[in-house]
């Protein structure tokens, strides 16, 4: 039997775990979430309600569900229709406000720098729910008033249920 002298084979070794290595963090790279402002994005996959939504990101999925608002009848399927127009398949910021075991969390949503829950209001789609405690809901009045003055959306008709 003839001898094999394998004098650089560690050369091949060490450049075949390089590559592997390389691979990796490329693909842990590509994995992650966008950022936006130093803070992971989600995804939307599904709108569930006029106010419930489906997110996706870091390898989580969970329902969230807008704070602050409430949607008279009638203007379920407006709202719905909004959100998946607008959201769907997008990448958004989630600021959660509250946060309870079983029950989706309860957040503001932004696309890039619109707040979702504010869109909703000026809108028209959705009023402010005044006994919300979690956060300020003044700017939120401020919204729903001008709705209201420039007749949008619940505003444009008298429907049961709006202020």
């Amino acid at each position: 039997m003839a001898k094999m002298r394998l004098q650089s084979e560690w050369k091949i070794w060490v450049a075949i775990a390089a590559l592997i290595v390389a691979i990796i963090g490329y693909l842990y790279v590509v994995s992650r979430p966008p950022m936006e402002g130093g803070e992971y994005l989600w995804k939307i996959t599904k709108i569930d309600d006029e106010r419930t939504l489906t997110v996706r990101g870091s390898g989580i999925v969970m329902q969230v569900k807008l704070i602050g608002l409430r949607i008279p009848k009638g203007q379920e399927a407006a709202a719905k229709d909004y959100l998946a127009k607008t959201l769907e398949n997008n990448w958004v910021k989630i600021k959660v406000l509250r946060e309870e075991p079983k029950v989706p969390k309860e957040v503001i949503v932004f696309l890039s720098v619109d707040d979702i829950n504010a869109k909703l209001i000026r809108q028209g789609f959705a009023e402010i729910d005044r006994d919300e405690k979690t956060f300020d809901i003044r700017p939120y009045i401020e919204l729903e008033q001008e709705a209201q003055r420039e007749k949008r959306g619940m505003w444009s008709q008298a429907i049961p249920g709006a202020k």
